[in-house]
């Protein structure tokens, strides 16, 4: 009788919480107690902004902005509710200093929560998730996964959009005939004013009895697809498993299973989606020109577009007499950006973490 895996329930367990290891120092006066104390306190800083490097990569013109600067001086004053030291391997006097190595679990939950509250300002993006699943060769009514996918994004602050069941039903339908075009994923972005797709595919079968129990496995392929440009930011794949009394049950437990086991991955890459760092460093936005006056304008403010610092691309995909849409490459996050346009005469009339719609002055 096969046994029930349980390193799928451990590593969920243990993506909520990050453990490194730091040195920390502080001047050495005389006394022991408080020198030990402030260099514990130093290496706990320097754990949570190890953690918190992990998110905006080196590149990221978010981390040299004077915004983020204070966001992070305000982080490490509260280092101690993120941060808590596990083990001392090594302390001690070093001339003036007093110094110490220590193993640090920073609480990532939190600190994700932190960091996606300062990062809204720059785009609060609206999410779609739909991810068709399957057991026993049968299509899931009521998918389990898709479902922890959401009630997770929202427990994060994540805005999901709320599609009703038969447009729900409908777009699972067409993600199961294969990959949507760029076209179709353009109609969603417009139609559900959404962001960013969280989609894949999702299967469970049989693999034998626990105790009496239908023992289930499953396997769950996510991706989160930019709607704007079609860039896809986060692409992997998760298995778990899950018991019941029936089939169905079973099922549906061990695609529930296999979705806790993934979620913990998508808040760092939504949050390196929203800062223009991590996996999709150099991100394209959509930006909306409205009231071009001509084409040779429309031309000329691409041209002073690509001239700009942390610009590697703007194109042109559609003009005509209502304005123009253009895909932009750039380092910095959107807020960024729009207040680039405006330095080159545009006016920002929207902004949302995919798309800028500007008009001309």
């Amino acid at each position: 009788m096969p046994s029930l895996p349980t390193g799928s329930v451990a590593l969920a367990a243990t993506q909520a919480e990050q453990s490194v290891q730091v040195q920390g120092s502080a001047p050495f006066t005389g006394n022991v107690a408080a020198a030990r104390q402030a260099a514990i306190n130093d290496a706990v800083r320097a754990a949570i902004e190890q953690v918190l490097g992990a998110y905006i990569s080196t590149s990221s013109t978010l981390r040299s902005t004077d915004d983020f600067e204070q966001f992070q001086q305000r982080l490490m004053k509260r280092s101690d509710g993120f941060g808590r030291v596990t083990q001392v391997l090594a302390e001690g006097q070093q001339g003036s200093l007093y110094t110490v190595t220590v193993r640090v679990v920073v609480a990532r939950p939190s600190l994700e929560q932190e960091l996606k509250a300062f990062l809204a300002q720059k785009g609060d993006p609206r999410i779609i998730v739909a991810i068709p699943e399957v057991i026993l060769r049968r299509t899931v009514p009521d998918p389990a996964a898709e479902t922890e996918v959401q009630r997770a994004l929202i427990a994060a602050g994540y805005r999901v959009v709320d599609l009703k069941q038969t447009e729900h039903n409908a777009l699972r339908d067409v993600l199961r005939g294969g990959s949507l075009s760029a076209q179709a994923l353009g109609d969603l972005a417009t139609r559900f004013k959404a962001d960013l797709l969280i989609t894949g595919e999702a299967f469970a079968e049989e693999y034998g009895t626990v105790l009496s129990q239908r023992a289930y496995t499953a396997r769950l392929e996510l991706k989160i697809v930019d709607l704007a440009t079609g860039q896809i930011i986060f692409s992997d794949a998760f298995t778990g498993t899950g018991t019941a009394p029936t089939d169905a049950v079973a099922g549906k437990a061990a695609l529930q299973n296999v979705a806790k086991t993934a979620v913990p991955a998508l808040p760092g890459a939504l949050l390196g989606w929203l800062s223009g760092s991590g996996k999709a460093a150099g991100r394209t936005f959509s930006v909306r020109l409205v009231g071009v006056p001509s084409f040779r304008v429309l031309n000329d403010t691409l041209a002073s577009l690509r001239a700009s610092a942390g610009v590697a691309a703007a194109l042109n995909r559609h003009f005509d007499a209502a304005g123009a849409q253009v895909e932009v490459e750039y380092s910095g996050s959107p807020e960024d950006l729009a207040g680039l346009l405006e330095d080159l005469g545009l006016s920002v009339t929207g902004l949302s973490a995919g798309e800028i719609t500007v008009s001309y002055r």
